[in-house]
Formats: structure tokens, sequence, C-alpha cells
């Protein structure tokens, strides 16, 4: 153990795949060692933790709605990053398509500056999908990548959009779907409206432009098995492309849209056949899929309950449990915990993820306990969930942001706030990671 250390963390922890017993020596921002608990100085300030409980990297989510500016009584970055707190969750990628989108030098300003004073968790934003995308060059550090959504992805400068973003080294995120085979006849179930077709007609759209594009390309939350299978042909083939999928893609499938729950679980692209959650989930198993994201996508629950309820619903405060739940009853493997941790975090280039020297110190503490989701106690503003009474085996006990205690039982200290990662951040992080 290194003296210059502030406190260490004894007890087991989640390290490189494996549950091992260790002292987590921590300094200012970062993980200065790893030790086994003998080693840490008698004078060293320290947690101990006894049995039940266990020490995780903190979550990256690199798909998120905060949705302020512009929509802030949906959620806002106070409540939505408490949300990812609770869900011990320490980083999120935060998507475009606030009111108005930030897709612009100046929306991306205003973002910055409503997120910087709220938001208890690191952060980073992506840009939107415009026509005048050059007017972007003037704020590149504010993006870390460009977001086309299915009207952007076949619209007529998509693949000019594509260019400007892969000639900056950024991420293009992809929502696969194609708005032809889109309905809007109000008496088809959800995922009849938005069939699979348009997804795998979406996917492939993706693939031309990365291809035309050379592009970094990351198709988000995929949800067939279709989609699975040509994305990975693109990656054998050598294309750099990638994907992620959710929680409720591999556990839940279109029987909800029969169910009283069908406007809760209503969400683009839908749910889909058993045959596709199977596909997907085993996706997840296998470790197939680059990334694990909740696409946290809040409204008030009068929204949600009325005639035209909007697509999506939250998962920060879920998605961690739900993936530990799986990993608990043996039904996926342990390193299933990677897609929503360290993969994620090394896509985008920053040292977060992983309890490793010289990664920030990112950490969740977790406790064996047993809990139903109550949608009523969540901290997000959106108070309904698809999980509603699910039973779920831990709970977060407490969160580290870069070396600060954030949360603790229920309580969060709200004077440390998160950083935000400008694209400059990124890059010095990458160059991290490459050193390491």
């Amino acid at each position: 153990m290194r003296e210059q250390a502030d406190f260490a963390i004894v007890g087991k922890a989640y390290i490189a795949g494996r549950i091992v017993h260790v002292a987590i020596g921590v300094s200012g921002e970062r993980i200065t060692s790893i030790t086994s608990p003998g080693g840490v100085p008698h004078s060293l300030p320290k947690y101990e933790l006894g049995d039940g409980y266990l020490v995780l990297p903190g979550m990256v989510d690199i798909h998120v709605h905060m949705r302020e500016p512009g929509l802030e009584y949906k959620e806002d970055w106070g409540s939505g990053s408490r949300a990812a707190i609770k869900g011990g969750v320490t980083f999120v990628a935060d998507m475009p398509n606030n009111r108005p989108p930030a897709n612009s030098c100046g929306a991306l300003r205003v973002k910055l500056e409503k997120a910087c004073g709220k938001s208890l968790v690191d952060y980073a934003f992506y840009a939107g999908y415009t026509a005048s995308f050059e007017e972007l060059l003037n704020c590149s550090e504010l993006f870390i990548g460009g977001k086309l959504y299915p009207e952007d992805l076949f619209s007529p400068h998509a693949e000019e959009f594509a260019s400007f973003i892969a000639k900056q080294g950024k991420i293009l995120v992809i929502h696969a779907e194609d708005p032809s085979f889109l309905s809007s006849d109000p008496s088809l179930p959800h995922s009849l409206a938005r069939p699979p077709e348009s997804e795998i007609s979406g996917v492939k759209r993706a693939i031309h432009l990365s291809t035309r594009a050379g592009a970094k390309t990351h198709v988000t939350h995929v949800s067939l098995a279709g989609s699975i299978a040509e994305i990975l042909r693109a990656k054998l083939a050598g294309l750099n492309i990638s994907l992620d999928t959710t929680p409720h893609y591999a556990l839940l499938n279109d029987s909800l849209y029969s169910t009283s729950r069908r406007n809760m679980a209503k969400v683009n692209p839908p749910l889909r056949s058993e045959g596709d959650r199977q596909a997907v989930y085993n996706s997840v198993k296998s470790l197939l899929v680059d990334a694990v994201v909740t696409d946290h996508a809040p409204h008030l629950l009068e929204e949600k309950t009325g005639e035209k309820p909007p697509p999506g619903f939250p998962g920060l405060e879920t998605a961690l449990h739900l993936l530990l739940r799986e990993i608990l009853e043996g039904r996926m493997p342990l390193q299933a915990l990677d897609l929503y941790s360290c993969r994620p975090a090394r896509l985008l280039g920053i040292s977060k993820g992983s309890i490793s020297v010289g990664s920030d110190a990112d950490l969740v503490i977790l406790r064996r306990e047993e809990w139903l989701v109550k949608p009523e106690e969540f901290v997000s503003k959106a108070k309904y969930s698809p999980f509603e009474g699910t039973k779920l085996k831990t709970r977060t006990y407490a969160v580290f942001l870069r070396g600060k205690m954030v949360y603790k039982e229920g309580v969060f200290m709200e004077e440390n706030r998160g950083k935000f990662f400008s694209a400059r951040e990124l890059n010095r992080h990458a160059e991290e990671w490459q050193e390491r």
C-alpha cells in the first residue's frame, strides 16, 4: 500500500473478471494501489466491508436522456444524476434530443451551463444531426460524438454528417430504424407499428454509412436477432462498428403490449418477440454486444397513462441490479458486468469502468438485499417502470465519484458535483489507456 493513499476500501471487489478480497487505495481522484488487505498501514483511514458487500467499478452508461434543457418537467440534471448514482452509475453520455435540439454551439453551451450546476455524476454530450454541421467546428470540444435518429439516418446529408464526425475522430451513434416502414395506425400494437423490417433496414443503412464515411459507428439499443447478425458480419469484415442493447430487450418481450402495462412498456424500437428476446439475451450472455445501456428516457406518469403515451421509460435505478440478478441466479457470467462498465468506457476512451491502478476512483459498494421495484420510490421524476414488482437481490449501499463519497444509504452528498468530459478530456483519457 503506497503511503500517499488518502484512504482504502477493504473487502471483496470485482477486478479483471473475478471477485477477490483486496484493499483498494485511493489518492485524490485516482486508484493508486490494489493490494492484499494485510498490506494496509494501520494509520490509513479505511472502509472495511463485511460479508454481503461487494465493490464494483462505477457503471458507465453511454445512452441516457437527462431531458434538460427544454424538458425539465420530465427529468433534469439533478434528478437524473441522482437516479444514476442510486443505480451505481458514475458516468453518463447524454443524447441531443432536447428542446431545442443540441445540434448547435449555442444549444450545447446552454446545455453545459445547465448540467454543470446540477449533475452529481460525470457526463458528456452527443451533438445532434444538422445540415449546418460545419458550425459545430466552432465548439468541437463540447461533444464526444454525433447522433443520427431515424428521421436523420435517411436524410440527404446523413453521409456528409457521418464524414464530418469521422474526420474529427468522434463516434457516430445511430438509432437504426427506417421511417418508411413505420405506421401511425393507432389500432396496431406498437411492435407491429414499428416492425422488425424497419430496424433491419436501419442497420443496413448504418453499415452503409460507416463504410462510405469511414466513421467509428455505434448502433444503439439493438432489439433483433437479425440486427445483431448483420452487425457481427460487418465486424468480421473489418468494419469499425459496434453495438449495444438494453436490459429491457434482453428481459422483456412484446407480450406486454397485450396487457395493462402496454403504455409503460412502449419504447422505440419496440419490445420484440420471445425469439428475439432470447437472441438478445444470449448476445449479452456471450458478451457479443459491446455494451449494455439503459436508454433512460423519462416521462411523467400522467403522460404514460394518457391516450398517446410517449415512448421510453427510466432505467438508471434498475439496470445494474437487473444484470446482477441474472448473474447471481446463474444465468449470466460474472463478466457480463464489463458490458456496463469497462467496455463502454473503452468505446469512449475514458479511464473509468474498472478497478485498476490509474483509473478514476469511481467505486460502487453493493449490499446483498432483496427488494421489489417500486417506481413510486424512484428518485427520477419518472415514477413508472415495465419492471414494476420485479424482485432484485442487490442494493446500492455507497458510491464514490473520483475518490469522493457522493452517496451512502439513501443520502446524497449534494456538495460534490460531476465533471464535464469534453472531447479534449476524452482524448487525454484515451492516451492514458494506451499508456497502461
